[in-house]
């Protein structure tokens, strides 16, 4: 500003305005001014500024110009102020925790960091739909809640913000989380969300009507063929991408992997993992509705441990039990990330590493697992699914898994079910995925 000063003492006139602004903001509570043109009067008063403008005997029509040429750069002084106060506050997407209670409550911890920041809560069933949505529109929430598989394919389309550096500084530190939280949320070496929950999917079993989960998937195989003997479905109506991790596990017991590093192609070892589609096509095909399970009318389902405590809340007369998924331990993670089209990314990333540091206290709400190292059962019901939760490793490190496991593998075992061969099925659901799988990898 000094240097400005200095340079304007140096244009004829000597009394521009530009050097009578510029001296206002540098010196003292009241300076005077007069020379040819005008008498300028500045005056401080505590908060109260005040500029007294008397004109002289010369140049009256030339007065007129330098008073517009103040009223504009008084006004262009306050616009640029008044931008800043024009960035409007974080919106904040939050899965619903399942009460208006604890949304209340959530509500207030957040308000107490900062209190216009804007709230809304999404049912987890609809999260991602809705994510995927906001993000076509271009109107994507500034903070929100995300599953961390749906991190690789939201890089690529490049709507996240990185935050490597910020969480380098984080009051939460990489060494308080687990390791499978930490990795499910990095991607390409950089990490794009802080973990906040972690659940771990597993067959759920109606005791009532199987006295024993299955272990094996012949095991399952010979379950469901007696209780269709008896009218009983074997499972409940499954997402696709449930019926898609019931595929994956039965086809990982006979030796077969989804995905051959950085190939788009099914492998299979054994022409009994080719079988396996098969039969993960007949028992889908025989799946009842939804609920089913609860009302005695299935067997089975693939749920994970939130799942199923709300599922004992809404059939409490329902003995559920989980057991490991036929060697399958995927964890499932929900994280918090900031958008990258965020107009004040510090703010927004405050509020994330906000949601962090409450870690516990939402988990106490959400009735969840948080992401720590530490996993200590929440009741005895869970505590094996506890331990399978601390074994439990992220989905495959490949853009393009979300839409692999919702639409191609899902479309597969409907072909299957209707006596196409295996091999051709996956070979299309490969080929259908290949546009999108493996352009990038996580740490």
């Amino acid at each position: 500003m000094r240097l400005l000063q200095k340079a304007c003492k140096k244009i004829k006139p000597a009394h521009t305005l530009l050097y009578t602004l510029l001296t206002f903001y540098c010196k003292g509570p009241r300076d005077v001014l007069s020379g040819g043109l005008l008498h300028i009067e500045l005056r401080r008063e505590a908060s109260l500024q005040r500029i007294i403008i008397r004109r002289t005997t010369q140049h009256k029509k030339s007065m007129k110009k330098y008073l517009c040429l103040l009223l504009c750069l008084l006004c262009a002084v306050s616009c640029a102020a008044c931008g800043k106060k024009d960035v409007p506050a974080p919106r904040l997407w939050c899965v619903s925790p399942g009460s208006i209670s604890a949304e209340n409550e959530i509500k207030q911890l957040i308000r107490h960091y900062d209190s216009n920041v804007y709230v809304s809560f999404v049912p987890e069933e609809e999260l991602d739909s809705r994510l995927n949505e906001a993000v076509k529109r271009g109107d994507s929430p500034d903070v929100f809640m995300l599953h961390a598989d749906a991190i690789p394919d939201l890089v690529e389309d490049k709507k996240l913000a990185d935050l490597t550096d910020r969480l380098r500084v984080s009051r939460v530190k990489s060494d308080e989380l687990s390791d499978a939280s930490r990795r499910a949320c990095a991607y390409q070496g950089k990490n794009w969300a802080a973990p906040l929950f972690a659940d771990v999917y597993m067959l759920a079993t109606n005791r009532a009507l199987v006295s024993v989960p299955p272990e094996t998937a012949l095991k399952l195989k010979e379950t469901a063929g007696a209780l269709d003997e008896k009218g009983i479905s074997a499972f409940e109506k499954l997402s696709p991408e449930k019926q898609a991790l019931l595929f994956e596990a039965v086809l990982g017991e006979y030796g077969g992997k989804m995905l051959d590093s950085r190939k788009t192609e099914l492998e299979f070892v054994s022409d009994a993992g080719k079988a396996a589609l098969g039969d993960c096509a007949e028992f889908i095909s025989k799946s009842g509705e939804k609920d089913d399970m609860g009302d005695g009318k299935a067997a089975f389902s693939v749920m994970t441990i939130n799942e199923r405590r709300e599922y004992t809340d809404k059939f409490p007369d329902a003995e559920i039990e989980l057991a490991p998924l036929f060697g399958l331990k995927r964890l499932k993670t929900v994280a918090v990330a900031v958008s990258r089209d965020s107009r004040d990314q510090k703010r927004a990333f405050g509020v994330a590493e906000y949601l962090q540091t409450i870690t516990e206290k939402l988990a106490a709400l959400y009735k969840r697992y948080p992401a720590g190292k530490e996993i200590t059962p929440l009741n005895d019901a869970d505590k094996d699914a506890a331990v399978v939760l601390s074994q439990a490793r992220p989905a495959p490190d490949l853009c393009g898994y979300v839409s692999l496991m919702k639409t191609y593998l899902p479309a597969a075992i409907d072909k299957a079910g209707k006596d196409v061969n295996a091999g051709d099925c996956l070979s299309e659901a490969a080929e259908n995925a290949s546009d999108n799988i493996w352009k990038g990898k996580r740490e």
